[in-house]
C-alpha cells in the first residue's frame, strides 16, 4: 500500500509493518495505524508516521539510548491489551520534540509508547513517576556514543 508522509514524500508500506493502537495516541485517539520509518544516516532516530493523516508523524527514539536509568514496570493491564507474552516482545520508544539544536530538544520519558514487535501492538503509556518528564532535555552528555 501507499501512503503519504510528512518528511518522506510517497511511500510504499507493507501491512505487516503498521503500528496498531486501538486506542489511539492521546490527543490524536482516532488515529489508530501508524509506521515507523528510517531517518537517512540516522540511526537513533526514527519517523513515526500516521498511515492515514500524511502531516501527523513524530519523531522517535529508544529512550534508553538517550539517557541513563531509565526504567519503569509494563503493568498487567498493559501486558494484557497488547498481548505482551515474553519480555523479548517490548519494545520501548519516545516522542522528541525537535528544536533548533540537539541540545534545546527534549524526549518525553513521561509517555513512552510500549510496543509488542511480535504482533504490532502499541499503546502510549503515561507514567505514574515523578522523576520522568515530558520534556527530559536532550543534552551531549546524554546521549551514548
Amino acid at each position: 500500500m501507499n501512503i503519504q508522509t510528512a518528511y518522506l514524500g510517497e511511500l510504499e508500506i507493507e501491512s505487516s509493518q503498521i503500528l496498531h493502537f486501538d486506542h489511539g495516541i492521546p490527543g490524536f485517539e482516532g488515529e489508530k495505524e501508524f509506521v515507523l520509518l528510517p531517518i537517512e544516516d540516522n540511526d537513533a532516530f526514527h519517523v513515526l508516521q500516521s498511515v492515514t493523516t500524511a502531516e501527523l508523524a513524530f519523531i522517535v527514539t529508544n529512550p534508553y539510548e538517550i539517557t541513563t536509568n531509565y526504567s519503569f514496570e509494563i503493568d498487567e493491564a498493559i501486558a494484557h491489551s497488547l498481548l505482551i507474552n515474553d519480555p523479548q516482545e517490548v519494545a520501548v520508544l519516545s516522542i522528541v520534540s525537535l528544536k533548533d539544536t540537539i541540545e534545546q530538544s527534549t524526549i518525553n520519558l513521561k509517555a513512552p509508547i510500549v510496543w509488542n514487535t511480535t504482533n504490532n501492538k502499541a499503546k502510549q503509556v503515561i507514567l505514574n513517576n515523578d522523576n520522568y518528564a515530558i520534556r527530559h532535555l536532550i543534552t551531549d552528555e546524554s546521549v551514548k556514543r
